[in-house]
């Protein structure tokens, strides 16, 4: 399971003012390879590539091998504090930094159920779905 985070309008509005700054930084370290979590790119675009691949291998009489991989729930479980090392090496700017920081840290989350409401739990890991 998998709760939705529930953002108010002025956090989507900043988040879209952020997201493109991050992403151009990240694109510098992102593998040409990989698919996921990557503008224009899909497991359509993945597979596409690999089945030609295969294809222009084969024809030449060469070996193919294959190894997939799959980071289940990656954001779910990425430890903040790992997630803002990450950031900095990438260079971001420290006000970006410390923005991502106050986002991420103390946030906690209940759940809701009908008419009954969870206490409430701090997370230590993990980016809120839905932003």
């Amino acid at each position: 399971y998998r709760g939705i985070t529930s953002l108010c309008a002025c956090a989507k509005v900043f988040e879209l003012l952020v997201y493109e700054p991050l992403l151009a930084a990240a694109l510098n370290y992102i593998s040409s390879a990989q698919h996921g979590f990557t503008p224009k790119r899909s497991t359509v675009t993945n597979l596409t590539e690999f089945v030609s691949f295969c294809y222009k291998n084969i024809d030449a009489g060469l070996q193919v091998d294959a190894v997939y991989t799959d980071i289940k729930a990656a954001f779910d479980s990425v430890p903040h504090s790992l997630l803002l090392a990450k950031l900095q090496i990438l260079g971001l700017p420290g006000l970006f930094l410390a923005w991502m920081k106050s986002y991420l840290i103390d946030r906690t989350y209940r759940v809701k159920m009908g008419s009954g409401v969870s206490r409430s739990i701090k997370a230590f890991s993990g980016v809120p779905q839905g932003s």
